[in-house]
């Protein structure tokens, strides 16, 4: 049965004219060598300590392009076309704004050491035209060289067929070996993301967020930000919780860390905006332990980046970069108004709308592959009474926990939800099992299975990693497009892309939220190819 579109063009809801987050907003000042690109017309502009160096296009408004420096500003690397996890070339740019193509391919990152430039295109490292050697996994990414520039600090991730694939091990690369040591290593124990390299009080470190649950909010265990030397050895552990940090950048003085801190639901009962107070962009201040929340909610357009001096700064290519002060996350997102195509589909929510006794955090494959079918392949209802947000029927609910027959099969395989209790069946006994690891092991989504279910329901189901024009023409043939990506943070989480907008995003049925942050309302979300991050999808 073919999705119905809603409009080409309409209001949509209670949207409000599009306006510009950023007004009113201070701008930060760039250090001589601060470089990073912003959008400007079709394209996006390179802008290195505070000016413009060059213009770069895109060849899809879904595309940004991602900028690095020279330690002293002298040359820029610009990956044009990047997609949240490569772009399709790379480019260096001088002082005077002269550009010099250097490479095409999955460019994943580039760094200078000096004049001297290496960059990660696919497997391979490239060090001044030269393969050096070979980095393991999908997407490896280089952070920097070392401080003597003989490696290179890199971050490499498994090549699996589920949500683990986006789970990083920090290595060192060694460039006249072409040797890859481990150096902090993701594993059963200990899981390890948001890698960054910063220099503190003149020494190269590495930052990073450990865990040990590969989703969001999930487990009994502490997250902590860490910071570690570059041969590896962690120097410091600092800010235990059992929520959730999306992101942390280190100042380079030491005296303060930034942080993007998401509340936990663990409580049902307390319902979604138990968090609204807590939600937000933090600076702590490493002597005293006090910390302030400087950005109330968490935006989906607006990441942390670094520091201006004492002030964090948020922003992104598409909406540039201010300092995260007294700021609110509800405004910097805005609304809109019109848009390409949306097709008409059912929101469920993989929390708040399943039974009250099951702990769905990583049930957002089965949700996302029920939202896909429900109404059409699942013409009926299958629904539920829950408790919160507020007492309500969800529809759909029950195809996500209790077993039911389509097609031919019955779906009545079981598995543990979240807080490994119960044997549910439906949805997420098809499709979640003990894939992702962990330590104690906890269910997370099989992309083969996803695939299957979606097929034995009767859905006509193509996988793959495709481009933003492939998912617009998908959308164009009335289809939804599941998603396997990092959404602002963390690992693996999967959701619907139900239309898209005519500046190059995306219309999302979220199934963790508005931006992804646990909240109710996840419906008709706008979101950016670089936010979503894809590396698998599912067009059906």
């Amino acid at each position: 049965m073919t999705r119905t579109s809603l409009a080409l063009v309409l209001t949509l809801g209670t949207m409000a004219a599009a306006v510009s987050p950023a007004q009113g907003v201070e701008p930060y000042s760039s250090s001589p060598a601060q470089s990073h690109a912003v959008q400007s017309g079709d394209g996006y502009d390179v802008v290195v300590g505070g000016a413009k160096r060059a213009s770069f296009a895109v060849s899809d408004p879904a595309y940004t392009v991602r900028s690095t420096s020279s330690a002293d500003g002298a040359y820029a690397a610009v990956i044009s076309d990047f997609d949240g996890t490569s772009g399709g070339s790379l480019h260096t740019v001088d002082r005077y704004g002269k550009k010099r193509f250097i490479a095409r391919g999955a460019i994943t990152s580039a760094v200078f050491h000096g004049s001297k430039l290496a960059y990660a295109d696919g497997e391979n490292v490239v060090v001044d035209g030269v393969v050096a050697g070979k980095l393991k996994g999908r997407a490896p990414s280089l952070l920097g060289f070392t401080s003597d520039g003989s490696g290179l600090l890199a971050v490499e991730h498994p090549d699996v067929a589920d949500d683990s694939t986006f789970v990083g091990s920090l290595v060192r690369f060694d460039l006249k070996s072409g040797a890859a040591k481990p150096l902090i290593s993701s594993g059963a124990e200990a899981l390890y993301r948001d890698f960054k390299l910063v220099d503190v009080r003149g020494e190269r470190h590495v930052s990073f967020i450990k865990h040990n649950e590969i989703y969001r909010c999930g487990g009994a265990e502490p997250q902590w930000l860490g910071l570690a030397s570059e041969n590896g050895e962690v120097t410091s552990l600092v800010g235990e919780t059992k929520h959730h940090y999306r992101s942390a950048v280190w100042s380079t003085d030491g005296a303060r860390v930034a942080y993007e801190v998401m509340g936990c639901v663990s409580d049902k009962t307390l319902g979604p905006d138990q968090f609204a107070s807590f939600n937000g962009v933090y600076v702590q201040d490493l002597a005293t332990h006090k910390a302030s929340r400087v950005t109330e909610g968490l935006s989906f357009n607006y990441a942390l980046t670094g520091f201006d001096g004492a002030e964090a700064v948020i922003g992104s290519p598409a909406r540039g970069y201010v300092k995260a002060s007294g700021l609110k996350a509800a405004t910097l997102d805005g609304q809109v108004t019109t848009m390409g195509r949306l097709n008409r589909a059912e929101y469920i929510h993989q929390l708040w709308d399943t039974r009250n006794d099951f702990n769905g955090n990583s049930s957002c494959g089965p949700t996302s592959a029920v939202i896909d079918l429900v109404t059409y392949q699942l013409p009926n209802e299958y629904g539920v009474q829950v408790a919160q947000p507020f007492s309500h029927y969800s529809k759909w609910g029950r195809y996500i926990t209790d077993e039911f027959s389509n097609r031919g099969t019955t779906f009545n395989r079981t598995m543990a939800d979240w807080g490994r209790t119960g044997a549910w069946k439906g949805a997420h006994g098809w499709i979640t099992g003990y894939y992702c690891g962990g330590n104690p092991a906890r269910p997370c989504a099989s992309w083969e299975s996803e695939r299957d279910f979606l097929a034995r329901n009767g859905a006509a189901v193509q996988q793959g990693n495709f481009t933003p024009a492939q998912v617009r023409a998908f959308l164009d043939q009335g289809k939804f497009v599941i998603m396997s990506g990092t959404w602002g943070s963390t690992a693996g989480h999967l959701s619907v892309v139900i239309g898209y907008h005519d500046n190059g995003q995306f219309y999302v049925h979220d199934t963790y939220g508005a931006g992804t942050d646990g909240s109710y309302d996840g419906a008709n979300q706008l979101y950016s190819w670089n936010y979503i991050a894809p590396v698998q999808m599912w067009a059906a």
